[in-house]
């Protein structure tokens, strides 16, 4: 194949005319990777030459090895396959195997010019391509009849094409393209396929090379072949370390990574000087290696509008077990998994939407979709958080699974499909909550719904590590509770025995408000503690804000209550469980400077995290103001002293990172030890890790559109060329 082990390689998959329209139907056409309508999409069509009647498993095993999951199961495809639809065109020839064509080339193997047919051996096959098996010739040949019989494949099945990848039966190796094609006979392997891919998805350029093959053109300086060897001026720039030097010659003994490390090698687009790449070797020159940096950014840019990804839906947990904190990032039918690695976090594991993810046992249990709901918790007590997913809307009835993580990824350990055994119908607006009511430190769940029946209902439902056992339901109220639809629900262990209890506050339902404490004994809950209109210190009204967090670190979780829209001040309680009720600490407001929060002005427009900032184990507060109340955004840390609070702050800029009114938090530990210092901070463009330091936070990394960090971080906010 003239690929990457060859002279030169065909520009492939160039864009084509798409139209809005596609006839795909069986059996003549199958979609086999489907992320939706092709609109927006890249599409991929396989067309194959050669295959008989007898031949057609032969034939859906080869695009599949080849491409489907060839290409698309593996490192960057993968990753990106949300971009792509790709169909398979079911061609049945009436002859097995394609035409044959010799030549006399002359004791000339790279020259075509003096090069005679010896034979000819035609067979009828769907598309009427020939095999020479001359690189001269490009390894084969389409027939008079050819050209015809592809475009009216295509157009009967297709037309909205992008790429087009077409299979001979032909155990041979080769391969010839151009024009938005690539043709190759079954002999060749995906590596193969996924550098070509690079030609026409990325415009990348070879980066092979011949001996004694020297560059005369003229000077080059874009994607990833360039003249410059000036570090400050070659197009990759920004991804060499000031301690490589340039021009660069691998040493793995100097710590390189020959796929990794940004430089300026000698040799590119087939010649061995006077032209450069980037890494030492990368998919554009031996094509089993992943892209290189440069090749994977020019890549990713090129499908960026495709993908549709974004950092809208992020998730944070310890899915190693390591004490860090990992992310997870949902884009509708993708999930994936980047390990918290040294000071980065590395993609790891990925799902899209044509790979199930599997179960435990080997079977596939979970397709995510677009309004999956994720809930973070061990439900197995093995030290890695796992995944509680619900899905009540995608599909023709809602389904909960449980993903639990290895550490490398995730598998299904269980689903329930609409029912779990005889105790629960789900509904659309079912509401989970995670927590550890019997506290074997299995993470168990507390389903509820109140709103889609006649009767609010709430159940229990333990964790075996494996699946889930009911355990409890509770229709229309709780021991010493009526239950209503405007419940809300915090999972807190107010009494410190290791099992969850429940605070609940109604606000809406009834005449006074209401806020009750719910003690788990392990298989039930009963109410302790009942209060009415007014918490110690304070008149409770419907808007109030309950943040559950052990302030004071006697292992006994507490409330801070929040109420910034009832009054005309804001106001912040800080009351304290003793195991059976609540007690006053302290209440401030922003009347005056000596009611308010020292360090801190408190404002209408304030949101807040718990957090554990000073890792005193004492649970503190961060809290954001996104420019509602001032003239511009300020992210501060309220610090518990276990009976008070003071505050300190930052305004618009930590870093790199301008805040923003769209900003989403995340309370995290990305650094590892105790407490919870960290915020992961993201919009749907830009996602940062940010740090609690001294006084103020500092920015750690930022990265914009996707999650890359095998480069040098000398602009880290910056995931675009040049």
């Amino acid at each position: 194949m003239k690929t990457s082990i060859q002279i030169f390689s065909v520009f492939f998959l160039l864009f084509i005319f798409k139209s809005t329209f596609a006839a795909c139907a069986p059996p003549s056409c199958t979609k086999v990777i489907d992320n939706g309508p092709d609109s927006g999409k890249k599409v991929l069509v396989i067309l194959g030459d050669g295959y008989a009647a007898a031949d057609q498993a032969k034939y859906r095993q080869d695009a599949k090895d080849l491409i489907t999951q060839g290409v698309f199961g593996r490192d960057f495809y993968n990753e990106n396959q949300n971009a792509f639809n790709v169909y398979r065109i079911n061609l049945v020839s009436t002859d097995s195997g394609v035409s044959q064509r010799r030549y006399d080339e002359k004791g000339t193997p790279s020259d075509a010019s003096d090069d005679t047919i010896i034979s000819t051996t035609m067979k009828n096959t769907a598309l009427k391509y020939i095999y020479s098996g001359s690189w001269a010739h490009c390894w084969l040949e389409g027939s008079a009849q050819t050209s015809t019989l592809v475009q009216n494949a295509l157009s009967s099945n297709v037309p909205n094409y992008d790429y087009v990848a077409i299979i001979l039966n032909e155990d041979n190796f080769g391969g010839c393209g151009g024009g938005g094609f690539q043709i190759v006979p079954r002999g060749v392997n995906w590596a193969t396929m996924a550098h070509e891919f690079g030609h026409g998805v990325g415009g990348l350029r070879d980066e092979y090379t011949r001996t004694n093959r020297s560059y005369t053109g003229a000077a080059v300086n874009n994607r990833n072949c360039s003249t410059v060897t000036n570090r400050n001026n070659v197009f990759w720039k920004r991804f060499i370390s000031p301690s490589t030097p340039v021009p660069t010659a691998f040493s793995a003994a100097a710590g390189m990574d020959s796929n990794k490390t940004v430089g300026i090698f000698q040799g590119c687009s087939t010649k061995d000087s006077g032209i450069y790449r980037p890494v030492h070797n990368c998919r554009m020159k031996g094509n089993t290696p992943e892209f290189c940096p440069v090749c994977y950014t020019l890549m990713k840019q090129a499908l960026k509008g495709n993908l549709k990804h974004n950092f809208n839906r992020v998730i944070s947990g310890d899915f190693t077990g390591d004490g860090k904190t990992d992310i997870v990032i949902h884009n509708g039918q993708d999930l994936s998994l980047y390990r918290k690695d040294n000071n980065k976090h590395q993609l790891h594991w990925t799902w899209t939407a044509n790979n199930k993810v599997a179960s435990a046992s080997g079977g596939n249990t979970w397709q995510p979709a677009k309004h999956d709901k994720y809930y973070v918790g061990d439900f197995n007590n093995d030290g890695k958080d796992d995944l509680f997913v619900f899905n009540g809307l995608d599909w023709n009835k809602p389904y909960l699974a449980l993903l639990v993580s290895d550490g490398n990824g995730f598998k299904g350990a269980a689903r329930y499909d609409k029912k779990i055994g005889n105790f629960w119908t789900m509904k659309s607006k079912d509401q989970l909550f995670v927590a550890d009511f019997n506290g074997d430190g299995k993470d168990d769940l507390l389903i509820r719904n109140g709103k889609q029946w006649n009767k609010p209902y709430v159940g229990l439902l333990r964790s075996t590590g494996s699946s889930l056992q009911p355990v409890k339901r509770y229709d229309g109220s709780f021991p010493g509770w009526q239950m209503r639809k405007d419940d809300r629900l915090y999972v807190a262990d107010f009494d410190g025995n290791g099992k969850d209890d429940v605070y609940i506050f109604n606000g809406r339902n009834w005449g006074p408000e209401y806020l009750g404490m719910l003690r788990s004994n392990g298989s039930r809950l009963n109410r302790v503690k009942l209060y009415s209109n007014t918490l110690p210190g304070w008149q409770m009204k419907k808007n109030d804000r309950f943040y559950v967090a052990d302030f004071n670190n006697d292992g006994k979780e507490d409330l801070y209550v929040i109420n910034s829209n009832n009054w005309s001040w804001s106001y912040l309680l800080m009351a304290r469980s003793d195991g059976n009720r609540l007690i006053y600490t302290k209440r401030y407001d922003n009347r005056s400077t000596a009611s308010n929060i020292p360090g801190w002005s408190m404002q209408k427009g304030d949101r807040f995290w718990v957090a554990d900032a000073n890792k005193d184990g004492k649970k503190d507060l961060f809290v954001y103001n996104p420019a509602k109340n001032w003239s511009t955004e300020y992210l501060g840390t309220l610090t518990s002293h276990g009976n008070r609070l003071s505050g300190r702050w930052v305004k618009d800029w930590i870093g790199g990172w301008n805040l923003g009114k769209v900003d989403k938090i995340q309370v995290a530990n990305y650094e590892g030890g105790n407490g919870m210092p960290d915020i992961i901070i993201s919009n749907k463009n830009w996602l940062g890790m940010i740090r609690k330091y001294g006084n103020g936070f500092k920015l750690d990394r930022i990265y914009q559109s996707w999650i890359y960090s095998p480069l040098f971080d000398k602009k880290p906010w910056s995931n675009t060329l040049p």
